[in-house]
């Protein structure tokens, strides 16, 4: 028999809409929930019981808050420039001061707390008179349990740091924040000031030393002016000085010397033309200009003479000698006015000579002091240096000195902290509304996991895609004292007995119908023991036969105690008349196996079982064979050959796909005729069993349920 997939009977599946497939996820979140139903409501009812008694049992716990401004200008130490806003980093800092160790031991010290109850609660108890070492450990692990419960933050962008601590005891809350914060501002001012007056000390130190640097500096500053003949308080020196008038008094010479040169130069070339007489050194002269006006007169009486005496005449040759003295006086001094030209232009070179010769000697000097002035600037620069940093040092001092002698503090206390009236936690409405989030999130999670490492079937969709028609659904009794078997027949109108009605109606009229299933404990001999009694029930003529040599379940299922079984028949150790028995229900007869039996041989593989089933077809209106497990035992096929129709037997949740798949491949391949497949032990508000029943709308119909 080849069997076809629902889908391939109208041509091939179309894919799925977005709409569908949402659907599809919703629907199959539902099933879930649907199967699980009650894991889902035992793990969350169990975690929402645990939860719920976890925060009943919480304690109370109160949180007192007090409030300290922190003002960054008055701790120098910061080194922040005024008008500046002060740095986040700041007030992380003074958070971790207030939250230091050394602060909540002074707390611990000074509220007394080594003795408090809620916080040496299970330290161990110290004998007889304790030890300073045995205080201090005791004191570091009380500081310890402050510290884990204190709280310091900035408020918002303020200068404000709440500081809050939480504890059983609302009056032990406010003492050990308000110790806190007062700890905080005595710790920050013992550092302050130590760390000023350590500041001090040290600048003190550097003062006298850079004061002795900047006193060797003026001195080897004066010494080397000393030397260098540097003047004043600049770089001048002595040459510098002197070659200012000297430059002066050179170019007064040279252009005197000049003058005189092209004085000389002019005589020279006016007596080359005219003679002495045109020299105008000689006209200008005073004393010349008088002997030509006495030689005027001369030469006047001398032509009076000569007319009147002639030239032989003695007063003619005195005029005559008179005339010739002048002349000669007059060439004398013109002869001397051009020597005192001369004179005056070699003076006047020499005097230029003398004074270019000391310029150059100067010049020379004002080089090598140049050298000795840039060297007197370096000292002097060295000399600022000091001290500009022995002024910048001193101001610092200043302060420090300031800071040292003060008794403020950058920080104080604006709001002490008070007991609190109610308690801040725990929250519980809040983690009863969390533990029943969680709760429920416990349930899915779980019903998830179970629903992931499942490898059962859980739908008929999952079954037809095997190519496995439903013929029905077994629901699963809601209590497992009761016995499938004679539920049936107390019950007869319940959905259990009505189901396999509906399994009887799909089979149709064959009348040899093979029970199998993959696997064991899938409620194969349950199910064809209530298909054998519901046909009975319908009065038919009905055989049963137990071919699970290996488990005769049907002597339990049943209730029988047989002598000799099936095995003994198909040996021929017995007859049929020996090992027929009639069921409790009228006209129901079992062949049962007597006990379990592990033979080598194979009783179904001839024609024994076959013949035995041909030879009881008119005597009865159904035959029912319950067979071994599939994939277990080899009988179970040469089992399921016997029969005309077979119906697989599946464990809804339970019995994996593969399984399913290859017992139904090796039927196929046996040639056995499938009539269709049967889920067994299905829950009644799943969708296998909803879906076969029309709607929830008769999930309560059957009242004998």
């Amino acid at each position: 028999m080849v069997l076809e997939r629902p889908g391939d009977l109208n041509g091939p599946a179309m894919p799925p809409s977005g709409v569908g497939v949402i659907r599809s996820l919703s629907g199959a979140v539902k099933a879930m929930f649907l199967r699980r139903w009650r894991t889902f409501v035992a793990v969350a009812v169990t975690v929402l019981i645990v939860g719920i008694a976890l925060v009943m049992m919480m304690p109370w716990r109160y949180e007192a808050v007090a409030r300290v401004k922190i003002d960054p200008s008055a701790n120098a130490a910061l080194g922040r420039m005024d008008g500046e806003r002060p740095d986040q980093n700041i007030f992380d800092t003074e958070v971790n001061v207030v939250k230091s160790r050394d602060v909540a031991i002074g707390v611990v010290r000074k509220l007394g707390l080594a003795d408090n109850a809620e916080l040496t609660k299970g330290l161990p108890e110290i004998p007889g008179k304790p030890t300073e070492a045995q205080t201090q450990k005791r004191i570091d692990l009380i500081a310890s349990r402050l510290l884990s419960k204190i709280s310091a933050e900035r408020d918002k962008m303020t200068y404000v740091v709440n500081i809050g601590y939480t504890a059983a005891d609302r009056m032990l809350a406010a003492e050990v924040a308000n110790g806190f914060a007062g700890e905080y501002i005595a710790y920050s001012r013992g550092q302050r000031t130590g760390a000023a007056s350590r500041e001090t000390s040290y600048l003190d130190q550097r003062l006298a030393a850079l004061n002795r640097q900047a006193a060797l500096a003026d001195a080897r500053l004066a010494q080397y002016r000393a030397q260098a003949g540097i003047v004043g308080g600049g770089s001048s020196t002595v040459t510098d000085q002197q070659i200012s008038p000297l430059a002066g008094q050179l170019a007064t010479a040279e252009s005197e010397a000049a003058a005189a040169q092209a004085r000389l130069a002019v005589a020279g070339s006016q007596i080359r033309s005219g003679g002495i007489d045109a020299v105008s050194a000689v006209l200008d002269s005073k004393v010349i200009a008088d002997l030509r006006s006495q030689r005027a007169q001369i030469v006047q009486r001398q032509g009076e003479v000569l007319s009147r005496y002639g030239s032989r005449h003695p007063e003619s040759v005195k005029i005559t000698e008179q005339l010739s003295a002048i002349d000669k006086q007059i060439q004398d001094e013109a002869n001397r006015n051009i020597g005192g030209l001369r004179s005056e232009a070699s003076a006047a070179a020499a005097r230029a000579g003398s004074l270019r010769s000391e310029m150059g000697k100067l010049r020379g000097q004002q080089s090598s002091d140049t050298r000795a002035s840039a060297l007197a600037e370096t000292y002097q620069r060295q000399a600022d240096a000091a001290h500009a940093a022995y002024n910048r040092l001193a101001e610092q001092a200043q302060t420090m000195n300031g800071v040292a002698r003060s008794s403020l503090t950058q920080a104080q206390i604006i709001e002490s902290a008070i007991p609190p009236t109610a308690p801040t936690s725990p929250n519980r409405p809040m983690l009863v509304i969390l533990t029943i989030i969680a709760a429920l999130a416990a349930g899915t999670v779980v019903i998830g996991a179970q629903e992931v490492l499942a490898k059962g079937l859980y739908s008929i969709d999952d079954l037809e895609e095997l190519g496995l028609p439903v013929l029905a659904t077994i629901p699963k009794l809601r209590s497992a004292k009761l016995s499938p078997t004679t539920y049936l027949v107390d019950r007869p109108m319940s959905a259990y007995a009505e189901a396999f009605r509906t399994l009887r109606r799909s089979i149709g009229p064959a009348k040899s119908v093979a029970i199998v299933s993959t696997l064991p404990n899938e409620g194969k001999t349950s199910s064809a023991l209530a298909l054998a009694r519901i046909c009975a029930m319908a009065k038919e003529r009905v055989l049963l036969i137990d071919a699970d040599l290996r488990r005769a379940g049907l002597i339990e299922a049943a209730g029988i105690s047989p002598e000799r079984g099936l095995v003994e028949l198909l040996r021929g150790e017995a007859t049929l008349a020996d090992v027929l028995l009639a069921d409790a229900v009228p006209g129901l007869d079992l062949i049962p196996v007597a006990r379990s039996s592990f033979i080598a041989e194979d009783l179904f593989a001839g024609d024994a079982l076959e013949n035995l089933v041909a030879s009881q077809m008119h005597l009865y209106d159904r035959i029912i064979i319950d067979t071994p497990p599939l994939l277990g035992v080899a009988d179970a096929r040469s089992a399921a050959n016997v029969a005309e129709r077979t119906v697989l037997v599946v464990k809804w949740g339970a019995t994996p796909e593969n399984a399913v798949r290859s017992a139904l491949n090796w039927l196929v391949h046996d040639g056995v005729n499938v009539a269709g497949a049967v889920f067994s032990m299905v829950e009644i508000s799943s969708e296998a069993y909803g879906g076969l029943y029309y709607s929830r709308k008769y999930a309560n119909y059957y009242n004998a349920d």
